[in-house]
């Protein structure tokens, strides 16, 4: 019986050491379990971000290479409209290309691409004292801008033109008559009316002008019969012309508030639609909102961390695509 007694306290003894070891090697197994999943999990982790970022940078490589294709084909097509050096001497030039010999820009520029981060306003129409406004607004922010002037508004506002110069903004020409139809009638005809735009910038000022705007942009209705020709010539003189990428949508006859001009052109510039950011706006005697609305326009694209600056010869040109 005793012997009995001490055979059944044995077996209690090894099964409770059996269960303990049972249960220590249970809870040795779920712990390399959930190592081995917190493990699965890092590695995937660190596949998915892997694969993110490679898809982002491919995404930013395809943007670039569609930014540089952009570029190129614009330089490309600023190169053909050129006349062909080899042949020019023997080609008997077109009587309009012998009218005022004195026309052009010399020594021609030669345009780059514009810094990250910088935007080019420009204003059509003036000079007016909507003008004076907008030239009070950029300098109290102490940013640039482009003014591409009717020379018929000059007569009376001699000063302005050349306080646009002193401030060191840059003057272009729109026009002289503003006329759409008289100026786009043929090549002599747009020469003539530019002519005189031209020569009224330098009597007001002392500068001639190097940059222009096609009324209307250098593709439009309006010029379709002669636009090849037209910018063509206008090239081969050395000037450049600078269409838009943005309108700040000022350029009907139904008055646009300040926050309507402002977030126009914010909205226009968020779509990144052209490397060189060139923005319309008007400052013609009826666009008193457009000069009201500039201070508010220069502090909301500061605070979006844009700088404005002047359009120059060196400056990479916006322009429509037309075909050849």
């Amino acid at each position: 019986m005793h012997h009995r007694r001490k055979l059944m306290l044995r077996r209690r003894r090894y099964s409770g050491y059996s269960s303990r070891y049972r249960r220590r090697r249970v809870s040795v197994s779920a712990v390399f379990r959930f190592i081995l999943i917190v493990l699965l999990i890092g590695v995937i982790g660190y596949c998915a971000v892997t694969v993110y970022r490679a898809f982002r940078s491919s995404a930013y490589i395809a943007e670039l290479e569609s930014q540089n294709k952009t570029l190129q084909a614009t330089v490309d097509r600023y190169q053909a409209a050129l006349p062909d050096p080899s042949i020019a001497d023997s080609i008997e030039p077109m009587d309009y290309q012998t009218l005022y010999p004195e026309m052009k820009v010399d020594p021609k520029p030669t345009p780059a691409a514009a810094p990250e981060n910088t935007v080019y306003l420009t204003f059509d129409g003036g000079p007016s004292q909507n003008t004076v406004t907008i030239l009070d607004a950029l300098k109290n922010a102490g940013q640039k801008a482009t003014f591409f002037v009717v020379g018929k508004n000059i007569a009376g506002n001699e000063a302005i033109v050349k306080r646009i110069v002193d401030e060191g903004h840059t003057i272009g020409i729109r026009s002289y008559s503003n006329d759409y139809n008289a100026i786009y009638a043929s090549p002599e005809a747009f020469l003539e009316d530019f002519h005189q735009a031209y020569q009224a910038v330098y009597d007001a000022c002392g500068v001639y002008p190097a940059v222009f705007r096609f009324p209307g942009g250098s593709v439009s209705p309006y010029n379709q019969a002669n636009y090849e020709q037209l910018i063509a010539e206008m090239l081969r003189r050395g000037f450049i012309y600078y269409d838009w990428s943005v309108s700040a949508g000022d350029d009907t006859s139904a008055s646009r508030t300040i926050t309507q001009i402002t977030q126009a052109v914010l909205n226009g510039l968020s779509k990144k639609s052209s490397s060189t950011p060139v923005v319309l706006l008007h400052d013609g005697a009826n666009k008193t909102s457009t000069a009201t609305a500039c201070a508010n326009l220069l502090s909301e694209l500061s605070r979006a961390g844009y700088t404005c600056d002047r359009l120059t010869g060196s400056v990479r040109p916006v322009t429509f695509a037309y075909n050849r």
